[in-house]
């Protein structure tokens, strides 16, 4: 008879180690300590390869747990069975049967398994499975206590590992979400309708950092000019409105004179300073644990520094004009305002040689002049 207490002290470790590195591995620990087995496996196969968790085992019975956790001969029965339910694999596949294929001689018998309780559900186009095993020469089978008892502990693991596949799944959108905002020049912020900072790239925080028109203050953005302040976060409130449909309370603190449709409002800076100019928009829509949208009660606020001398990335010159790398480095340094002889010698050429790179820019970019070059690179930036 399984003890209650264990069962609830290994469904307590499930949820405090779900965002531990290997949890999965750490769950099925509990499990199998918890029934006296030799070891537990989960096994998906929803994605294109075949994805597998077991607990601790010697190094030399991986090979084989991972060969065993491959094989179809128990994709029948585990076809069969009733979907989140416990049940014992001899019950679907007589032992005495399975003891007499090359795969128990093989695979089962060297990782002391045999005996097997099993709980499977549906993963879109696929299936997941978690098996606790027992030596079928030296152990009984799993009797009906056991496997009623283990019944809610494999429920749990089941909702832990699929909450888990959730977060990391959502953490791996956000982490591709913050890389793209890291590498653009302009300052990206995502701001809560409480004025709190969820997320601010390199650009925003050095705009953060220099003061002249926005700041952070124990976490919340605060504008130089409590005016600029008011019509900032009025924009954020309506944005955040109108994104829910009119229907969210916040409608009801959206200032009337706030206007969105992507116009940036003038955040003043001290002369000769020209003002930093912010557009506010929603923020990224992506779905949170439970259906619930990440960031639903925030913008993302995008911020243009007018007095920044700005270049497009090297990368989009070779991509989007097929320049050379030379022909890439020499118009961004005529953008910035360097000398033709001055950015010839800087990159190891001749001055003839700059020029002949120059008509291949312009061939390449549509421009006749230098000024309309400056032009179109500035407004790829």
């Amino acid at each position: 008879m399984l003890d209650a207490g264990a069962v609830t002290q290994a469904i307590g470790r499930i949820y405090e180690t779900m965002l531990d590195d290997r949890a999965e591995s750490a769950w099925l620990d509990a499990v199998r300590d918890c029934v006296g087995a030799e070891h537990a496996v989960l096994s998906d196969t929803t994605g294109p390869t075949l994805a597998m968790h077991i607990s601790r085992v010697d190094d030399g019975m991986l090979p084989l747990a991972q060969r065993l956790s491959a094989t179809t001969m128990y994709d029948p029965a585990l076809a069969s069975m009733p979907v989140r339910a416990a049940r014992r694999m001899s019950d679907f596949s007589p032992i005495r049967e399975l003891m007499r294929t090359d795969l128990y001689e093989d695979l089962l018998r060297p990782l002391h398994g045999g005996h097997a309780l099993a709980f499977t559900w549906r993963t879109g186009a696929g299936r997941a499975a978690i098996a606790i095993c027992r030596d079928a020469t030296r152990n009984h089978d799993y009797g009906d206590d056991e496997v009623a008892a283990m019944q809610p502990l494999l429920q749990h693991l089941h909702n832990a590992f699929q909450l888990r596949m959730t977060f990391l799944a959502q953490q791996a959108v956000m982490h591709r979400a913050h890389a793209a905002l890291d590498a653009i020049q302009d300052g990206v912020a995502i701001v809560g309708v409480d004025g709190r900072v969820r997320y601010v790239n390199p650009a925003a925080r050095a705009m953060l950092l220099d003061g002249g028109a926005l700041q952070l203050d124990r976490g919340a953005l605060r504008a130089a000019r409590s005016e600029d302040e008011h019509r900032l976060f009025a924009l954020v409130r309506s944005t955040v409105a109108l994104r829910a449909g009119m229907s969210s309370a916040f409608a009801q603190h959206a200032d009337d004179s706030a206007t969105g449709g992507g116009i940036p409002i003038a955040l003043r800076r001290d002369p000769p300073r020209r003002p930093l100019l912010a557009t506010v928009a929603p923020a990224v829509s992506t779905m949170g644990l439970h259906g619930v949208p990440a960031f639903a009660d925030a913008a993302m606020l995008v911020l243009r520094d007018p007095d920044q001398k700005r270049a497009p990335a090297i990368g989009v010159l070779l991509e989007m004009f097929r320049l050379t790398r030379r022909e890439a480095q020499l118009a961004l340094a005529l953008q910035a305002g360097e000398a033709l002889s001055v950015a010839a010698a800087r990159l190891g050429i001749t001055e003839g040689t700059a020029r002949q790179y120059l008509k291949s820019v312009f061939a390449k970019t549509g421009v006749e002049r230098q000024s309309e070059l400056a032009v179109l690179l500035r407004n790829l930036a």
